[in-house]
Formats: structure tokens, sequence, C-alpha cells
């Protein structure tokens, strides 16, 4: 597993949540135990930092409310009410359901296209439409204790969210919507920023697609959009992913990383790849690149001494089954960062 190389696993998680407050993520929990975040079908999942208006419980089987309000928005349809509602009756909390609209969403009720989650987040980002949004989730809400919604507000910042909430007469939890995430977008948006004002520079759509190697050394880096323009560095770090995002391919013959055909561990024959039970956890799930100890990788089993690893393209965990992905990211980052300036 990738924790067993990156060293104090509670002081870098520590400075990942130091990190993300530096960011403007306010976020709840810690490194020392899980607690549970409430899914888009209704279950429980266990995490170590949620995003602050999240919707949380200490207790797997249960959330701290006995009675709550769960509402939509008129036309969104990728909040599945109905799975979340079940799961939270099943936890034994009385689960009321409400339609709310405002007039700013009528004209694009009109194509499914127009109610994505990050579209209605820009409506709902004025005092008038937060207003009245607020206004009908304080109606007919009886003796409910709490009320969620889907996690559609606050797209570029948690200003919006907060407005809200100050609004409701209730405590106001969200609820994570089914892809595309408006909190995605806010956790990329921040860290993007932050990384600009460090200095550094995000080429979206920018893709690496080779690499000039010299010495065991990446020399520079052939990219899509630059032509014959490569980029140079001392160090360079690949966080590209698993096969979900192409940062690990697979044809008839092996699994391979498709930049710079790094070694990987991977089943050498095909009915290694996967179990036949699909609910079981997928050999090849866990296919990833090799790394020393340092998560410096190798390519012809001779280790590139400028060139590491991190998150889900490193070899040795099932981010699905052991539900470690984002923690994987965020620490081996950190390793990484550590290991590079340690030099």
């Amino acid at each position: 597993h990738p924790y067993t190389k990156a060293g104090n696993i509670e002081v870098l998680a520590n400075e990942a949540e130091s990190l993300l407050a530096e960011c403007g993520l306010k976020v709840k929990g810690n490194a020392k135990k899980n607690h549970f975040r409430v899914t888009p079908m209704g279950v429980m999942k266990p995490t170590w930092l949620t995003l602050d208006d999240y919707l949380t419980s200490e207790d797997r089987q249960a959330i701290p409310y006995k009675k709550v309000v769960l509402a939509n928005i008129a036309g969104f349809m990728d909040f599945p009410m109905e799975f979340i509602a079940e799961g939270l009756r099943k936890m034994g909390t009385e689960v009321a359901t409400k339609i709310v609209s405002v007039p700013a969403l009528k004209e694009r009720r009109l194509s499914p296209s127009e109610m994505r989650s990050a579209n209605i987040s820009k409506v709902l980002s004025t005092d008038k439409t937060l207003q009245e949004i607020a206004d009908k989730l304080n109606a007919d809400n009886g003796d409910a204790e709490a009320v969620i919604l889907p996690a559609i507000v606050g797209l570029n910042n948690d200003k919006n969210i907060i407005k809200l909430k100050s609004m409701v007469q209730k405590p106001l939890f969200v609820i994570a919507t089914l892809p595309p995430s408006v909190s995605g977008v806010r956790v990329q948006k921040l860290l993007r920023s932050y990384l600009e004002k460090m200095g550094g520079t995000f080429m979206l759509g920018n893709k690496a697609t080779g690499a000039v190697i010299d010495g065991g050394r990446i020399v520079a880096l052939e990219t899509s959009a630059l032509g014959d323009d490569n980029l140079v560095a001392e160090n360079y770090i690949l966080a590209t992913g698993s096969f979900q995002s192409e940062g690990l391919k697979s044809n008839y013959v092996k699994g391979f990383e498709p930049i710079f055909n790094l070694d990987v561990d991977a089943g050498e024959k095909r009915t290694e790849w996967i179990d036949e039970n699909v609910y079981n956890a997928q050999p090849y799930m866990a296919y990833g690149v090799k790394t020393n100890e340092q998560f410096q990788t190798q390519k012809d089993s001779k280790t590139i001494e400028n060139l590491y690893a991190v998150g889900s393209v490193l070899s040795g965990h099932n981010a699905i089954k052991q539900a470690d992905g984002t923690g994987v990211s965020l620490i081996t980052a950190m390793a990484v960062a550590k290991n590079i300036l340690n030099k």
C-alpha cells in the first residue's frame, strides 16, 4: 500500500488538512478517526475529512437527527431523493420531502441539460434567489430538526452557502449530487487559485504526451498544446490517476502507463486481471506504476531519479474497495513534496 512508503501518516494528514484550510476550504474531521458522510445513494461512507456544509455523522448506523426535511430543486434530476430518503429512514430518521422552485429557474427547466448543478448554482448566487429558496425551505417544516438540500450552492466559494444557512431557520446541511459536483468545482477552483498565488501555472486542456529521457532523468516533457516547445523542470510528478482517467491503460497483452511507458505492477495474464464475481475486489484496480520508497518511478527496471508518482496511478491499493482514493492522493502528494524538498 502507498501509505507504507509515505512515512509519518499522521503528520502528513495534519499538514494536508492545514493546506486545505490555507486554500480556503473549510472541513470537519481529523486523521485520528473516521466519521461517516451520507452519499447520493443514501448510504454511509467512511471518511476523515468532509466539507463543512455536508451532512455527516459519528455513527455509521444513524444521523444526529430523528426528523428532517429533504428538499430538492424542481426539475433537478441529479439528486436521487428516493434513495436518500429510504436510506435515512432505514437509519431511524423520519423524512419529509419537499420540492422548491424559484422564478429565475423557470426557463432553465424547459431543458434538462440546463438543469445541471453548476448551472443551477450560478442562478442561486444572488441574495434575492437565496432568500426565495430560504423562504420556501422555512415554510411548513413543523418539528423537523434539520433541512437537507443537494450541494448546489457555492460554486466559487462557500459565501453563498453560509448566507443560505443564515437565512434558513433550521440547521441546513447538503448531500453530494451525482456528477458534475458543485463542491468538486469549488475545491478545484480554490486549489488552482492557491497554486497560482504561489507562482504555479495551470495549463487547462494541455496533455502530457511523452518525454525526453537521458541518463536516468527526465530532461523535458512533451505536451499536446505546445508543439515543439517542451516543458523543462528539475523534478516531475505523475498524478494522472488510474484506468478511469487514462493514467493507466491496457490492451490485449498488458497493462501499461501511456506517457513514459513506466514499469507497472500488473498481472501478466489477462485471466489474472479480474475476479469473476463482480462484487469482489477486482485485481486490476490495484495495478499501478512501480516506485521505490521515495515514490520515484522506474523504467526498464531502472529508477528515474526526478520523476515521482502520487495518487491513484500508484500500485498497491484499491481505491474503490478501500475507500482511500482521496486520502492516498493527499498523503502521497505531501510525502513526495517533502522528498523533493529534502533532496
